[in-house]
């Protein structure tokens, strides 16, 4: 799902909408849209973790930089077998000075910053599943402060359907990189 069509649900679950169907721009609504869908992403993201693998090609230095998304190292493996000699610190992996080996990460990943200024053709990084439960948790942001409209409804909706995403599979995205070096 992108941002833009999430964007949409969240305007129809609002009732932003002129009697023809056209959308009722209301710049405060607007304003606030994408800072509430990147907060949902990162609460789904934590739910149901954002699994990446990446090669690694060491360059023999004995430290390598991660990929900035990492956040949390499952498992470092060499030649398809777990490889226990490797260090994570401070965001750099470490590893014996000389070794040029070609590693496979898997981490956790955060994903990427929703800002103000990101186009509504952004793909949310977590699950469809995950995805679909975004708009209720915006949908709730957007009414907190209405003194007349319950948002609670919109959020008990969230929380139900991120209960039913499985927290024991994870989405595994595809690596930004496909040989990551420094």
């Amino acid at each position: 799902m992108t941002l833009g069509e999430a964007k949409r649900k969240v305007l129809m679950l609002l009732d932003e909408y002129y009697a023809l169907g056209e959308v009722s721009v209301d710049a405060d609504v607007d304003a606030r849209m994408n800072d509430f869908f990147d907060m949902a992403q990162r609460d789904a993201a934590a739910w149901q973790p954002i699994v990446r693998r990446v090669a690694l090609l060491l360059d023999g230095t004995g430290s390598m930089a991660l990929p900035e998304d990492v956040s949390r190292v499952i498992r470092v493996r060499k030649n398809g077998v777990r490889a226990p000699g490797y260090e994570v610190v401070d965001g750099e992996l470490l590893s014996p000075e000389g070794d040029r080996s070609l590693l496979t990460l898997d981490y956790i990943a955060s994903p990427e910053k929703i800002t103000p200024d990101t186009a509504d053709d952004y793909e949310f990084e977590v699950s469809d599943e995950a995805a679909n439960c975004l708009p209720f948790f915006v949908a709730a942001q957007q009414l907190i402060a209405d003194l007349v409209v319950d948002y609670g409804a919109f959020y008990n909706l969230y929380l139900q359907m991120r209960a039913m995403l499985p927290r024991s599979t994870v989405t595994v995205g595809a690596a930004r990189q496909s040989l990551y070096r420094r």
